[in-house]
């Protein structure tokens, strides 16, 4: 049999096949337009009013189209169709969250001073202020549980025995005679050789251990933060002296003596000036001694930090605390405010004494007697102290980003320093309780007004 024959058995045995799917194609649609024709009619016919109800067909039901999916349900089917794209896009969205949540509580945080490499302290901080202050104390013995070699400067025997009732091996006593001036001002102070030497030379905390060397990390000068209060008219000149060389003279010569120890090498250091703000930012009645000091030093640590942004250096950074109200214990003070306006002289008491006891009733400030308002925990400010000689962080490009210059610790801080700024006087001097009044001579003059004042 040859080749054509073959061909033609092969075309004989497809016909059955093609007629077969043909003729069910042809069936198919004959079905459809039956079906279409008898839909149409029985649609038509169920709408006609004469044909009797019995016979007549019911409506078709409603065919409801197929409702658009909700977002939900097209992301479930990109992700079914695109299941490499969706791994990769999860696993790229995982990692760079966990590494953005991981870099932000790792990055400086931890707030806890950073140790040598052969695991001994090396940042010192140097703690300006009176032993005996609650404050004072508070900041140094939780700098040196958090790993810092903390001085405390001491100006009596009274003072150093206290720094060394704590018990404690990293915090040391630091005489400072601030009477005392190196010949040259660029000469290091004779009360500051020793840390002089532990900043310049290697220390070896025992045989066979590699050396370190330390750095002075931060200066923190903490003035005492209670202040004579009362009018200017009644405050004795001693007082304004006192206020003036402890409170405003003493840390702007303790800066002084310790800026050419911070600029001896090139590390980052922090001059910290923590101070009470409420008064000062209301311009409170009755306390001029702290508004004058605490506005006084903020002005010159303004000046200073600029003064210091021109160096070719520039690692020193200054940063104010401007506390609010802070719970920093007990008091331990025996002194009753208001008891001061029996010192004052009949005709003091007569033009001064309603309104100062009044202002003394409304004085924002939970340490000045007793008072309803409850602080802030210290704990915040063992933080913001901590944030504040952490070294400076960098952006993406290596630059060095500059600290904030003024930090607000304790309740009403940042609140009284913005109502102090914005709100008119009279609405603040009306927060304050402040009331007018014109005194006449009678009740300056009268006896009746000393006999009043004589019972309280």
């Amino acid at each position: 049999m040859t080749s054509d024959d073959q061909f033609f058995f092969d075309y004989l045995a497809s016909i059955p096949h093609d007629v077969r799917r043909y003729s069910v194609e042809v069936a198919d649609s004959i079905d459809r337009q039956v079906d279409h024709a008898a839909r149409v009619l029985r649609d038509a016919l169920s709408h006609q009013s004469w044909l009797p109800s019995s016979i007549r067909p019911p409506p078709p039901s409603p065919s409801y189209l197929p409702s658009s999916q909700s977002l939900t349900s097209r992301v479930q089917d990109w992700v079914a169709r695109n299941r490499a794209w969706s791994a990769a896009l999860l696993a790229f969205v995982g990692t760079g969250c966990v590494l953005y949540l991981g870099n932000k509580k790792l990055s400086g945080k931890r707030r806890r001073a950073r140790r040598a490499g052969n695991g001994a302290r090396k940042e010192i901080v140097v703690v300006a202020g009176s032993p005996h202050e609650p404050t004072t104390k508070a900041i140094a013995t939780d700098l040196e549980r958090r790993g810092y070699i903390v001085y405390i400067t001491v100006s009596s025997a009274e003072e150093e025995h206290l720094v060394q009732s704590e018990n404690r091996m990293d915090l040391r006593p630091l005489w400072l005679d601030l009477t005392t001036t190196p010949s040259t001002p660029s000469e290091i102070h004779p009360s500051l050789s020793e840390i002089h030497t532990l900043i310049t030379q290697p220390q070896w905390p025992m045989p066979g251990v590699p050396p370190h060397t330390c750095q002075l990390s931060g200066v923190i000068l903490v003035p005492s933060p209670n202040y004579v209060a009362g009018p200017v008219a009644t405050i004795p000149p001693s007082s304004w002296a006192d206020t003036v060389n402890t409170r405003l003279l003493s840390p702007i010569l303790t800066t002084q003596i310790f800026l050419p120890l911070l600029t001896l090498r090139n590390t980052n250091s922090t001059i910290v000036l923590v101070y009470p703000s409420i008064s000062s930012s209301l311009s409170a009645p009755f306390t001029s001694p702290e508004v004058t000091a605490t506005r006084a030093l903020s002005g010159f640590a303004t000046s200073l930090r600029r003064e210091l942004c021109l160096l070719q250096q520039s690692n020193i950074d200054v940063v104010e605390l401007k506390l609010g109200n802070i719970d920093v214990g007990r008091n331990t003070q025996n002194h009753i405010t208001g008891t001061e306006v029996l010192a004052w002289s009949s005709q003091q008491r007569a033009l001064y004494g309603p309104q100062y006891l009044s202002s003394i009733e409304q004085r924002p400030v939970a340490s000045a007697g007793p008072s309803t308002v409850r602080g802030t925990p210290i704990r915040n400010l063992h933080w913001a102290v901590l944030d504040a000689l952490d070294a400076p962080a960098k952006d993406i490009f290596g630059r060095r980003k500059a600290k904030n210059a003024v930090m607000y610790v304790g309740r009403g801080a940042r609140t009284y320093s913005i109502i102090g700024e914005w709100v008119p006087a009279g609405l603040v001097g009306w927060m304050l309780g402040l009331r007018g009044r014109s005194p006449t001579v009678d009740s300056i003059s009268g006896s009746s007004s000393e006999t009043n004042w004589e019972k309280v």
